[in-house]
């Protein structure tokens, strides 16, 4: 039995090594080892995940919002096929929700669409291979940073009746006698999973999904057993100098 264990964890090893070995190979091959400068631009399609409450069973039902994000990244390599890629973004996310009733003669609309602005800071693990001579794959992941700069909650209705309201209100902090406030922290944090080609070694396109991990309800204002958190799909394109 001891035998048979000693063989299975070396061709376990065996194996393991031999992977290992390729992966190195693999993205080894990116022999480029320079400091690297570039911008970054492109669409957000956000939203806010996340529920009233365990005891409720009542989630929160927005639909995804289109932003957008503009920023710059530094790409420092560590080893070959391995770089630090901190950026920082101006990130627009938010979410939007809909509500419609119709009867025989009567109908009514509400629809709220929420705002939040970011400086956001990614700090990702770059894991590169040269493919060819013009095309560079990119495998990248890491945390996320981000602080809420601004941003409005605008909410309109009207009615078949011929009523209508619209208001505007902050999307950050709690509210208060004299404002409402939509109630979400400004601190965020997450994790970024993304991948992306360079070609011809400056231009870049790519996709990334962010997965917020902050509570982001303000417990004052939603209660303290009410979450939600930032999700963030991203497709990018950029220039490296």
């Amino acid at each position: 039995m001891k035998k048979c264990v000693m063989l299975a964890a070396m061709f376990f090893v065996g194996i393991t090594a031999s992977s290992a070995q390729e992966i190195r190979e693999m993205f080894g091959s990116d022999q480029k080892g320079k400091i690297l400068y570039g911008i970054r631009a492109g669409l957000n399609v956000s939203n806010l995940a996340g529920e009233y409450g365990p005891d409720s069973g009542d989630e929160l039902d927005f639909d995804s919002r289109v932003g957008f994000h503009v920023g710059g990244v530094v790409d420092i390599p560590i080893t070959n096929g391995f770089y630090v890629q901190p950026g920082l973004l101006f990130s627009t996310r938010g979410a939007k929700d809909k509500y419609s009733y119709s009867e025989s003669g009567y109908s009514e609309e509400a629809t709220s669409k929420y705002r939040p602005i970011y400086l956001e800071i990614p700090v990702l693990a770059s894991f590169r291979a040269d493919v060819s001579s013009t095309v560079n794959v990119q495998v990248n992941v890491g945390p996320h940073f981000a602080f809420g700069l601004g941003g409005q909650c605008k909410e309109a209705y009207n009615d078949s009746d011929g009523n209508s309201e619209s208001v505007k209100y902050p999307f950050f902090g709690e509210s208060t006698d004299k404002e409402d406030h939509f109630g979400a922290k400004r601190f965020d944090f997450g994790l970024t999973f993304g991948a992306g080609v360079m070609l011809w070694e400056h231009y870049y396109v790519g996709i990334a999904y962010d997965f917020g991990l902050v509570n982001m309800a303000v417990d004052k204002e939603w209660g303290d057993k009410a979450k939600f958190r930032n999700r963030n799909f991203s497709i990018q394109l950029g220039y490296n100098f």
